[in-house]
């Protein structure tokens, strides 16, 4: 089948096809929402593609979502396909959807980093290597409460064994396991952490992303300006957590983080989105972790994630990397590089740099 770019106004045509896999369907507000995207518009890049059969039922689709970077006084752009949903009648599209989103020009690396056991081999395929290397297999969590965890697993259970039963429960209890979340206050934080409100108008945000920048990481862009599109998405159902670490008036380190269910019968997280602190800031990203903590308890979290961790982030967390349970065990983080792209090892990458802060399904008042 022939894959045609698609726009906001094909909205309710990809909410089919993610409802059919049991993904929050993105509103046509979410989509352009997305394709206002500096990034996006600056090389006017397609906002995904669809295929089609000749009635017009959506068949797959695959997002693409074109990320900004900076390397000093350079700004590069890569793209990582989100979203990539493939019908029982579109089986064999997704090479077609992979192939159409690596042929972009103009783009460092193509990348995603939340591919599924199955997902992965395909990618393999495509020259997309699990990457970073020491650490794309690994995902951290600290768990908060049991009894969502245990009350999540006899659900699966029922599932595996009757899903006409686990069927009749959510007809009565369409979302079990919803959180009662409390507004994350400054005095639930610890000291030398404060809560961040429209960082883009801050000059403190400013002084801290150009000190980011002196460093000379390759760094996906959290400038003002991205900052605000970036934290504007109009289908989120819960503010997010936004902290700054805090030396006096300086910022030194920051984190965003936002209150997730992955599927309905799945107790509520608190994903870390984002964490990140300036080399010889010592002790920041201590500080922010024990404020996620904190904050994934006021939102009643059964526990606090990190999807993806960078080599430099691992030895970052320290004790806190000792403390967490290892998820993942497969390679769900790949990167194919350009021959021009940067030094690879100069990216370090969070879940900020994927479609993390915008593809998680919502705790509360899911769409």
């Amino acid at each position: 089948m022939p894959v045609r770019p698609f726009t906001p106004e094909d909205a309710e045509a990809l909410a089919v096809l993610h409802r059919s896999v049991g993904w929050s369907a993105r509103s046509e507000a979410g989509w352009r929402w997305l394709s206002e995207d500096p990034a996006r518009q600056r090389l006017g890049a397609p906002l995904g593609w669809i295929a089609e059969d000749e009635q017009g039922e959506p068949l797959a689709c695959l997002g693409n979502f074109i990320q900004t970077f900076r390397l000093g006084d350079r700004t590069h752009y890569a793209g990582t396909g989100h979203s990539i949903i493939v019908s029982p009648k579109g089986r064999g599209l997704a090479p077609t959807l992979i192939r159409t989103l690596m042929d972009q020009k103009g783009l460092f690396a193509f990348y995603t980093f939340n591919a599924n056991p199955q997902a992965a081999v395909l990618y393999r395929r495509h020259r997309i290597r699990p990457w970073p290397e020491p650490t794309h297999a690994l995902k951290l969590a600290w768990p908060l409460k049991h009894w969502p965890r245990v009350v999540s697993r006899m659900l699966r259970l029922a599932d595996s064994k009757s899903p006409q039963m686990l069927g009749r429960v959510l007809d009565r209890v369409p979302e079990p396991l919803t959180p009662h979340p409390k507004a994350v206050r400054a005095q639930d934080l610890p000291g030398g952490v404060a809560i961040l409100e429209a960082p883009w108008e801050m000059p403190a945000w400013d002084a801290y992303w150009r000190a980011c920048v002196a460093e000379g990481r390759l760094l996906a862009d959290r400038s003002p300006g991205i900052l605000c599109h970036r934290l504007c998405n109009p289908d989120r159902t819960s503010p997010p957590v936004l902290l700054a670490a805090v030396e006096g008036e300086t910022i030194v380190g920051h984190a965003w983080a936002e209150l997730a269910k992955p599927s309905v019968i799945d107790p509520p997280v608190l994903e870390i989105i984002d964490l990140m602190a300036l080399e010889g800031a010592a002790g920041a990203i201590d500080r922010l972790m024990a404020a996620l903590v904190a904050a994934a308890r006021r939102l009643d979290a059964a526990k606090l994630r990190l999807h993806l961790v960078s080599p430099r982030l691992l030895d970052q967390l320290g004790p806190w990397a000792d403390k967490a349970r290892r998820e993942g065990g497969w390679g769900h983080a790949h990167a194919r590089f350009e021959p021009d792209a940067p030094d690879p090892d100069l990216w370090q990458p969070t879940p900020y740099d994927a479609d993390y802060g915008f593809c998680l399904r919502p705790a509360t008042g899911s769409r």
